[in-house]
Parts: structure tokens; sequence; C-alpha cells
């Protein structure tokens, strides 16, 4: 794995080169990340970025499943089992958040934004070639 520095404009305008950051890969499209309140698109291929879509779609699910079995724990509370029982379910949404949040971080390059650049590591050594080759 590489390190390699960004433009904040390329990334969000989608001007990467057309190199997953995963694999070296050629890119089938982009895959929108938030980072320090900027929405980021890298290049990965498909199955990249149906792993990535996954991930993200996991973490919104567990979510609104832990809001809502408050809620509903909640609403139901004159059934003295009722609230523990939505309270752990919550519990264990939180933790399944959590875990996707990891796994969703360690499947993807980290980046920090420094300014008007993008400093990432653990991206692949073709994508940090090309982007090194352009700027």
């Amino acid at each position: 794995m590489a390190k390699t520095v960004v433009s904040v404009a390329a990334a969000c305008d989608l001007s990467l080169p057309a190199v997953s950051v995963k694999s070296g890969q050629p890119a089938d499209g982009f895959a929108p990340v938030t980072v320090a309140n900027r929405k980021i698109f890298l290049p990965l291929t498909q199955v990249e970025f149906e792993q990535v879509r996954n991930l993200q779609h996991r973490q919104r699910q567990t979510l609104w499943s832990g809001i809502g079995c408050l809620a509903f724990g909640a609403a139901m509370a004159r059934f003295p089992t009722m609230l523990p029982f939505a309270i752990v379910i919550a519990a264990l949404s939180a933790v399944l958040w959590g875990l996707t949040w990891f796994t969703l971080r360690m499947y993807l390059p980290s980046m920090e934004v420094e300014g008007s650049r993008i400093r990432m590591a653990r991206v692949h050594e073709r994508f940090a070639a090309v982007v090194g080759n352009e700027s």
C-alpha cells in the first residue's frame, strides 16, 4: 500500500484518474465518501463500489433500527419487559453500527484534509503512481 496527496477540488469534482484506489484496476465509477464535511469521490471498480455501498447501507440501517427500537420500547413501556428489551436491541444496533463504521474505515484509504489537499494512505501503488504523474 502507498501514500499520496490529491487536491480537494479534483476529489470533489470527479477529476481523479480512473484507477481504483483499492486494487489499481481500471475504475468503473466513483464512490461518495464524506471526509471533514466534504463529499469526496473515490474511483473504485464495480465490485468495490458495491461493497462500499453495502457497508454504508448497513450503517444507516443499524442506526435507524436502533432508534426505532428505542421509540417502540418507550411507546410500549407500560409492559414491564418491553423497554429493557428495546434498550438491549438498540445497544446491539449501536455495536453493529460501530463495527460497520470500523470496517468501512479499514476498507477505504485513510484520508486527512489539509487545506486544499487530501493526504491519502493505504492506496494502491498504481493509483499513487498515476496521481504522482499528474501532479
